[in-house]
């Protein structure tokens, strides 16, 4: 066996239990065994720490259940742990799929943005009297850069209070028929933040969030200068905003 090969049998050996390759040297099976398991447990561990409410909600045996078909599906591919639960919603949408248990997959959304968003750059925010440098009739072209931490999740059913009322130790339960909720996910002062946003705000804020100017974002989001203020003046106030881009300007910052 070439390198290339021996590699990728010592993968699947570490990852899906399958025999060491056979070399000609002693047998060191119960030696790897011990790497075996530990690769499992830093898998399963990092999984939990990622999806600390999903973990809550299902409890720890059906979590360890859902991790093992996870892992089979979607082995770590990278040193670092934290990319472990990348997949794990959109795998998990799938796992729950008529299940009733559907709103699992959205809440897992919203612990992988809450997971990104502490691990993003954080640059400092600019406040709203930076939009004095320009001329009215230009605010239509400009466009402005939210916080790098941002990220955004629109589900069908109540995560957002479902993941607040499992901040504490006593969690209460959440009727699912409240309906869905956007949720808007920062890192302010080296901690992350989960709001809930109105639906019509939201769209506005993930057309800025996407690079529309003011302008456009108005018209793809459907709504007024009103509803723009109101995004703006809570984008500042929460220090989301990163700088203001011109296009016949340097942007602010």
């Amino acid at each position: 066996m070439n390198l290339r090969d021996v590699q990728r049998a010592f993968g699947r050996a570490l990852r899906d239990g399958e025999p060491l390759p056979a070399d000609g040297s002693p047998d060191h099976s119960e030696r790897f065994d011990a790497y075996r398991n530990n690769a499992w447990q830093f898998f399963a561990a990092a999984l939990e720490q990622t999806y600390p409410v999903v973990l809550r909600r299902v409890g720890a045996e059906f979590f360890r259940q859902l991790a093992r078909q996870y892992r089979d599906a979607h082995p770590s591919r990278r040193g670092d742990l934290h990319w472990v639960g990348s997949e794990f919603p959109a795998w998990l949408a799938t796992r729950m799929a008529e299940s009733g248990y559907e709103w699992l997959a959205d809440l897992a959304a919203l612990e992988w943005a809450v997971a990104n968003a502490t691990v993003s750059a954080a640059p400092p925010a600019i406040p709203i009297t930076a939009l004095a440098g320009f001329a009215p009739e230009s605010l239509g072209e400009l466009r402005i850069e939210l916080h790098p931490s941002l990220r955004m999740v629109d589900s069908r059913f109540p995560v957002w209070r479902v993941w607040q009322a499992n901040q504490g130790d006593d969690p209460s339960p959440v009727d699912l028929s409240l309906g869905g909720e956007c949720c808007v996910v920062a890192c302010v002062d080296d901690r992350p933040v989960v709001y809930r946003i109105d639906r019509d705000d939201y769209r506005l804020l993930e057309r800025l969030a996407q690079g529309d100017s003011l302008g456009d974002a108005l018209t793809a989001a459907q709504t007024d200068a009103d509803a723009l203020g109101r995004v703006l003046a809570w984008a500042f106030s929460e220090r989301l905003v990163a700088a203001i881009v011109s296009p016949s300007a340097p942007a602010s910052r």
